[in-house]
């Protein structure tokens, strides 16, 4: 008979506090509060194997088979009622809230947690646990019910195999099981750290480390309570919640520790000793009953929390996590407890199933319909849109038909070089330069051997690398090269690319002494918030997002930022001081209805267009001592001036200093 062990539920109500407070993100004196709590997970990992291996490995001993049916019944009675709940209530703020992408993301993302596979869908859509723009996905920690539910189908099937097949070998089998699992977490979180987090082969070993203490219970009885050993694992586990950092990794060699922690709390801690007394107590308990439902709704409550707030503070935190006990209790009176134990079996699947079909209906009527994108008309017209769209598809073309021996302007960076490049080729004279762009988006850029190496970090994004590595490569352009342009995300801050400045060097000692111009950034949000979601959520225009930007800073001490290239000669191009001198005011907010960003912080090609353009028009001397002039072209200038700007100085080109 299974007895009633309430430190269980003290040890789960530890994990989902840690949870909840990590994706809470509180900050005290610039610090976040509990970096480590993303561990809880692991701690519910092994509390899971122990508590399934348990009943299955009793069921098995008594009876020698397994009821599959009740088993699964069981579970779809603890899982999905309450799964159901937060999927209803929040389609709505999703369809209110989300752009059309991000609802069809979270479309995505409910059907595949309805099919115990939203692990997989994260892993292959490259969300990154822990990033800022994953706390905006509302179902993303559905992740690990889809390790645990893919635990509880395959582990009764291999548990019943080895008990016909194998018999006594159980516990070798389970152990070869784990360790081949911990090798194999330990060997792709070097290479491939997103696979190791979402896979269940990577994370099995956690579960069946909660096999093998229920085994040993069984076969042995439980131990003895050991208050030291109890505390140990205690300290164990909140030892890991505080110290492992965001860059710890994980899951890796040291999960062992809290994993290895939570075992002992589990197989030492009693009411007979301080530590299960502690855990055992009716606060711990509670919130370990209500474990469950605060985990489902506090990630979507976040979420939406975020997505509404220009400002996430500490009390907007505090807000969120009332409103997520407040929502839980109630769930786990109203839809949880009762669902769970209730006889009424008949209307109980009836319920569920019409919820599926419901819930499959609004998922494949989303994904058809692209998220509706008609929702955003409102605020960002179809033909703006659709404008937008048709500029911003030409990027991969402007290279076609390069011509020998033609001068060469080379635009380089990151995910910015695509819109930067096609509003950039309006103000070169194409008769006098060959205009070369290139973007290292997600390219593992290396300089051998007189080489540009340029892997992609994944097949999507050979469409940029091959090109780049090609074209970087090309000693006959780049000895040609009379200018190159850089277009990167904070260039003197982003700490992705960090080889941008060695890598200009390196084109520069091979090309015609190139003059090398940086281009600044315009106005931007924080990461958490999209000009177009903004606006969508505000009915506002993009004056909105102006007025939230938050970067970059007026007279910002360029020499002082972590990645200023003190050793290379290059010019500065401040383009918000030139358009508008930081007056927000002044500054422009879109271009024919399609506004300065739409995300967070890329350009749109339409805007930008017309701010170079604002800029060639009025700071036309500014420009000129800058040297830029020799490159670019006034809109309105007549095409005798257009000539003669386009002409290189007739002495060498001088090599400018930054400046602001």
């Amino acid at each position: 008979m299974k007895i009633y062990r309430p430190e269980i539920d003290g040890l789960r109500a530890i994990s989902v506090i840690a949870v909840i407070l990590y994706h809470a993100e509180f900050t005290v004196a610039g610090h976040t509060l509990l970096p480590g709590g993303y561990i809880g997970v692991d701690v519910f990992f092994v509390i899971s194997g122990f508590l399934i291996s348990q009943i299955l490995l009793t069921e098995i001993e008594a009876t020698g088979r397994i009821d599959f049916l009740k088993f699964y019944v069981r579970r779809a009675r603890r899982i999905l009622p309450a799964l159901f709940a937060v999927i209803f209530a929040t389609m709505p703020f999703a369809y209110y809230f989300l752009l059309p992408l991000e609802l069809t993301d979270y479309a995505n993302s409910v059907g595949s947690s309805l099919l115990f596979g939203s692990n997989i869908y994260f892993y292959f859509t490259a969300a990154q646990y822990g990033e800022p723009n994953t706390l905006l996905k509302p179902f993303l920690h559905t992740w690990s019910l889809s390790v645990e539910e893919q635990f509880y189908i395959a582990f009764p099937v291999l548990l019943l195999i080895v008990r016909r097949y194998l018999k006594s070998r159980f516990l070798p089998c389970v152990l070869v099981a784990a360790a081949l699992s911990f090798v194999f977490c330990f060997v792709t979180v070097r290479h491939d750290p997103q696979q190791a987090f979402y896979s269940p082969l990577t994370r099995a070993w956690e579960l069946l480390a909660g096999t093998l203490l229920a085994h040993y219970e069984l076969r042995r009885g439980r131990p003895r309570p050991q208050p030291l050993l109890a505390a140990a694992g205690l300290i164990l586990v909140l030892g890991s919640l505080i110290l492992f950092k965001k860059g710890t990794v994980h899951p890796g060699l040291l999960t062992v520790i809290p994993v290895f922690g939570t075992c002992l709390v589990l197989a030492f801690a009693s009411r007979e000793n301080a530590i299960g007394r502690l855990l055992a107590s009716r606060p711990a308990v509670l919130t370990g009953l209500v474990s469950y439902s605060l985990y489902l709704w506090h990630y979507p409550i976040f979420a939406f929390f975020r997505l509404t707030s220009l400002n996430f503070s500490n009390g907007d935190k505090f807000l969120a996590i009332a409103a997520t006990v407040l929502v839980s209790v109630v769930s786990f009176v109203v839809i949880e407890k009762p669902l769970r134990h209730t006889r009424r079996s008949r209307a109980l699947w009836i319920t569920l199933g019409s919820s599926v079909a419901t819930i499959a209906a609004a998922v494949l009527s989303a994904i058809h319909m692209a998220g509706f994108p008609n929702r955003l008309d409102e605020v960002y017209s179809p033909v703006a849109q659709a404008n937008e769209a048709r500029l911003e598809s030409t990027f991969l073309s402007l290279n076609d038909n390069i011509q020998a021996g033609k001068p060469i302007i080379f635009i380089i960076g990151d995910s910015h070089a695509r819109n930067w490049s096609i509003a950039l080729k309006n103000y070169i004279d194409t008769d006098r330069y060959q205009i070369v762009a290139v973007s290292y988006l997600n390219c593992m850029v290396e300089i051998k051997n007189d080489i540009v190496k340029a892997p992609s970090r994944a097949s999507i994004y050979d469409k940029y690398c091959i090109p780049f590595e090609k074209y970087i490569n090309d000693k006959s352009l780049l000895s040609r090269t009379k200018a190159i342009f850089l277009t990167s995300l904070r260039p003197f801050e982003y700490t992705v690319n960090p080889f941008r400045f060695e890598l200009i060097s390196w084109m520069k000692s091979h090309s015609d002494d190139a003059r090398v111009f940086v281009f600044g950034n315009y106005f931007q949000l924080d990461e958490l918030h999209s000009c177009l979601g903004l606006m969508f959520q505000r009915k506002s225009d993009a004056s909105i997002c102006m007025r939230e930007a938050s970067y970059p800073p007026a007279n910002q001490p360029l020499e002082q930022l972590p990645f200023f290239p003190s050793d290379l000669a290059f010019t500065y191009v401040d383009i918000v001081k030139l358009h508008c001198d930081y007056d927000k005011e002044k500054c422009l907010t879109s271009s024919k209805g399609v506004p300065f960003i739409i995300d967070w912080n890329h350009m749109t090609a339409e805007f930008l267009t017309t701010l170079i353009g604002d800029i060639l028009d009025k700071r036309t001397a500014d420009l000129r001592s800058d040297g830029l002039l020799d490159f670019l072209v006034p809109p309105h200038a007549s095409q005798a001036e257009r000539t003669a700007s386009s002409e290189p100085s007739a002495g060498p080109a001088s090599s400018a200093s930054p400046s602001n």
